[in-house]
């Protein structure tokens, strides 16, 4: 099987399902027509929509991390700027390392990255964020989660993270 399948079925399923709200908005007489869902048996559609928002739900944090470490590589990407003009001997040593460094970030462990800013980042902050890359990594490689983590979650656990980082308001 292929393994992208599942993701289309679902992103297919939830543009019926927003369709169906929006003719549901619209107050039409019949909102299923022209959709896939409508020759499914009610049961079997209430189905795939759990799956679907189930889906949905675990891409949201998948996303949500992934803008997390972005941030945090950016960040620290820009703060090597000032390597390059520090003092070395030899002289060329500064931008050699910047360039070295600035090159291998995206290599470095993220759970290294987010332990780099112990403190400001409180204890809490740096577990809640290493929770939520196992999390991700678990989607990633098609495995099930050990526990789940609402989007909402997800969202205030990064955001604190990056709020006491001072990278985020």
């Amino acid at each position: 099987m292929n393994p992208l399948d599942e993701h289309i079925k679902t992103f297919q399923f939830t543009m019926a399902a927003i369709k169906v709200a929006r003719r549901a908005l619209d107050r039409r007489l019949d909102p299923l027509s022209n959709t896939d869902l409508y020759s499914l048996p009610p049961q079997e559609g209430r189905e795939m929509l759990d799956q679907a928002e189930e889906n949905l739900c675990k891409l949201m944090v998948f996303a949500l991390f992934a803008t997390f470490e972005r941030t945090l590589r950016d960040h620290l990407s820009e703060s090597l700027e000032s390597l390059s003009t520090s003092a070395t001997t030899p002289a060329e040593l500064a931008a050699k390392l910047h360039e070295f460094l600035r090159n291998g970030i995206d290599n470095w462990r993220v759970n290294d990255i987010i332990e780099l800013f112990y403190p400001p980042a409180a204890e809490q902050d740096i577990n809640n964020a290493k929770n939520i890359r196992t999390f991700r990594n678990h989607v990633a490689h098609g495995s099930t989660p050990p526990s789940s983590i609402p989007p909402e979650t997800a969202h205030a656990q990064l955001s604190n993270f990056l709020k006491s980082a001072s990278l985020a308001v």
